[in-house]
């Protein structure tokens, strides 16, 4: 593992180390309650698909690098990362760099006895974590940063 990470460029190897760091932040800061995690977030939006700005060729870049970061972080961590914690991570990255996110969490019932939630974040028009699953859940917030 150690041979791949240092056949990385320069800044995907400084941006996989931070991925790990706020992975590991973001699981943490699950079990921490809601309501003193949310005002963190940014600010409440409704939950239906916001319109998302459009980056420029250097913020676009900035945000690709967090989501190949995350995910390849998320992979080899010894635990499972939720999409929650993914989300939670990739906002922080993303707010170090200043780039503008859309972090929105949604629901849906699988069958009548269960609910099943989901997260996911957008950067402009850059699925960052778990965009992919996000047509499945009914928006319910959105924080806006």
């Amino acid at each position: 593992m150690l041979s791949k990470l240092l056949a990385l460029p320069q800044g995907d190897r400084v941006a996989f180390v931070e991925a790990i760091l706020c992975l590991v932040l973001a699981r943490l800061a699950i079990f921490v309650p809601f309501r003193r995690v949310a005002p963190w977030l940014g600010e409440t939006q409704p939950g239906v698909e916001q319109s998302r700005p459009a980056l420029v060729a250097a913020e676009r870049e900035g945000a690709l690098r967090v989501r190949r970061a995350l995910l390849r972080a998320a992979r080899r961590l010894p635990w499972h990362s939720s999409c929650l914690a993914c989300a939670l991570a990739g906002r922080m990255m993303l707010g170090r760099r200043h780039l503008p996110s859309l972090l929105q969490l949604g629901a849906r019932n699988s069958s009548p006895t269960d609910l099943a939630a989901h997260a996911w974040l957008w950067c402009g028009e850059v699925d960052v974590v778990g965009v992919e699953a996000s047509g499945l859940y009914t928006p319910i917030v959105a924080f806006k940063a």
